[in-house]
């Protein structure tokens, strides 16, 4: 008897929404319930949010790395070791989690391969929207609506950065470019009760999927033209030269990582056009290490404030 296909969840955002938060609330709620299956998707060398994720509970993960798993030249290669990394780990549920710069219509493309045919259903599509920056976004590349128009559920996100009737008139374009979608409207991208048991219960079909013609559905040739560089060192940085740091990348569309500090402590940085936030991280870090997305990213000026 055939084993019945694994429940696939689409789960994308540009760069800083909150996908990462989305699949932490994910692994706390399901982790010891089900085998969790992530697929994580970066543009750099390095993944940073893997490690951020493994403070949350048990799960298989799936690292692409340097590049758009749904671009051509990544997509042949992702597919076959897709369905190994089924065949491996067995997980119960999948989640993949798409680069901030993904354009993922070809979604289709993927799900109806012979590889995965038998062995996945599509289930849902999750786009997170930053709601405070979406108007910038929404105009600067194309794959923000088009992670809009696949998606069957919207969270509306950091709506505690808005008053609540402009997060309901980010919540009405977000409907204009995709009237088919279920809008949740979120802080720190934790779902409704009722969202989390549907997933548990495998009770979901995607259906924006549906709408999307075949013509539509190529997948990127290229990233979008977004300059990204990575920084790794043993040094570590003082309070001083890290407020430095952080005045540095205040107008960079986005930063994250992990920094070691002069005092022996470690923490995550994460930075979303200009607003940055700092957290203590329990678990081991060897290097500092992050990752910038924008442009005026002076790596040697950066490199240098690690001199402790």
């Amino acid at each position: 008897m055939a084993a019945k296909p694994i429940p696939l969840y689409l789960v994308s955002g540009f760069l800083g929404s909150g996908k990462s938060s989305f699949l932490k609330n994910i692994i706390e709620k399901l982790s010891g319930l089900k085998r969790i299956g992530i697929v994580q998707n970066e543009f750099s060398s390095i993944n940073i949010d893997s490690r951020i994720l493994a403070q949350s509970g048990y799960f298989s993960l799936m690292e692409v790395n340097r590049g758009s798993l749904f671009c051509l030249c990544q997509l042949n290669d992702f597919i076959p070791k897709l369905a190994d990394f089924i065949d491996k780990e067995q997980p119960e549920v999948i989640f993949i989690e798409a680069s901030g710069l993904s354009d993922p219509l070809s979604i289709l493309q993927m799900i109806n391969s012979p590889y995965l045919s038998d062995r996945v259903r599509f289930s849902r599509a999750y786009t997170i929207v930053d709601c405070s920056l979406f108007d910038m976004q929404v105009k600067m590349l194309k794959s923000v609506s088009n992670q809009i128009k696949i998606a069957d559920t919207v969270l509306i996100n950091k709506c505690d950065k808005l008053h609540s009737e402009d997060c309901r008139t980010i919540g009405n374009k977000v409907e204009a470019i995709n009237p088919f979608c279920k809008i949740v409207y979120t802080q720190y991208a934790v779902l409704p009760d009722s969202e989390y048991d549907s997933i548990f219960e495998n009770s979901f079909t995607a259906q924006a999927i549906l709408t999307i013609r075949e013509k539509d559905s190529q997948p990127l040739t290229a990233p979008p033209d977004i300059l990204v560089k990575v920084l790794s060192t043993a040094r570590k940085i003082s309070i001083e030269n890290m407020e430095r740091l952080k005045d540095h990348i205040k107008p960079l569309l986005r930063a994250k990582g992990f920094i070691r500090m002069a005092n022996g402590s470690a923490i995550t940085i994460q930075a979303v056009s200009g607003d940055i936030s700092l957290q203590e991280y329990t678990l081991p870090v060897l290097r500092s290490e992050m990752v910038f997305f924008g442009e005026s990213i002076d790596l040697h000026y950066i490199s240098n404030l690690f001199n402790a």
